[in-house]
């Protein structure tokens, strides 16, 4: 009766033919030598035909067991390539990460970031999404994201903050302003200045700068409102008056040729790494939130529970 074949007669057979003798089948797999050849006969008599001849007290592989043989290997070359993928995925060498950020991160350290994790990970991708917080918090919600870059205001059901990270804002400035002169800006010296502003309502650094200067009693000449602190750095450099924006984007601005000055305010923009709190982060994912944690030092970082 016909059965399907067992794999230790399989591996007896494979042994048997790259080794050439039942011996150096024997000796591989640590069996003893009877014990292949009864692999063997076994194998035979669940396929239904003979795989060796014995000619002159060797054994001679039969055409059917050529045929076999062959086909054995390609079978044996996808299971070594299935284990070797299970090891690529086990050091996190393998997959494709699905990460959505807010415009402020995507402008500042992501590219940064994404380099340094395809250098680390060179069989892995990064599916990048670019979207308003609130967009990516959904995406991440309803798993179409497995990591969210987004304004630390924000935490939705559903979601598990990995990261927060509070970024000191600070005052950029074009060149030759004659707030440049100063060592540090206070609130008090933004009076009368011209002032390329973050939108309360499309930005949390923005809504904290009008609280700010409303409590002061400060007035200054809105002259250009944006919600993204790339476009107030970019206004800025052409000349359109100095803004307030988070010390990452004022890297990028004193980069292109700005001016950047501490400001003597407690103003912060909350940067929050979410995922869905029904899974556990990945070694992937993993890996990848170290090195935006790296990226974006000098900042103080929480670890979440």
């Amino acid at each position: 009766m016909l059965r399907p074949p067992g794999q230790r007669g399989l591996q007896a057979f494979r042994q048997t033919m790259l080794t050439g003798s039942v011996t150096g089948a024997a000796t591989a797999l640590r069996r003893s030598q009877p014990a292949v050849s009864r692999l063997l006969k076994e194998l035979e008599a669940n396929i239904g035909f003979t795989l060796f001849d014995r000619v002159r007290g060797r054994l001679v592989p039969t055409p059917e067991g050529r045929l076999f043989f062959d086909e054995l290997q390609r079978a044996f070359a996808g299971f070594e390539r299935i284990a070797a993928v299970a090891a690529e995925i086990r050091n996190g060498r393998r997959g494709t990460l699905r990460v959505g950020a807010m415009p402020a991160a995507a402008a500042t350290f992501l590219p940064q970031v994404i380099r340094r994790f395809a250098e680390a990970h060179p069989g892995a991708a990064v599916s990048l999404q670019v979207q308003a917080s609130t967009e990516i918090a959904r995406l991440v919600q309803t798993q179409d994201c497995d990591l969210g870059i987004v304004e630390g205001t924000l935490s939705p059901p559903g979601l598990h903050a990995e990261r927060d990270h509070d970024v000191p804002c600070v005052v950029v400035l074009p060149p030759g302003h004659p707030l440049a002169a100063k060592r540090r800006i206070t609130p008090r010296d933004l009076a009368g200045q011209d002032l390329v502003a973050l939108s309360a309502r499309g930005s949390s650094l923005g809504a904290q700068l009008e609280v700010l200067l409303g409590r002061e009693g400060i007035v200054c000449r809105t002259r250009i409102e944006t919600h993204l602190a790339h476009i107030v750095s970019a206004l800025v450099l052409e000349g359109m008056g100095i803004g307030i924006v988070d010390r990452l984007t004022a890297q990028a601005h004193a980069a292109r040729g700005g001016l950047v000055r501490p400001f003597a305010a407690d103003l912060t923009l909350r940067v929050r790494l979410v995922r869905p709190s029904a899974f556990p982060p990945s070694s992937l994912m993993l890996g990848f939130i170290a090195l935006c944690d790296a990226a974006i030092s000098g900042s103080r970082a929480r670890r979440n529970p």
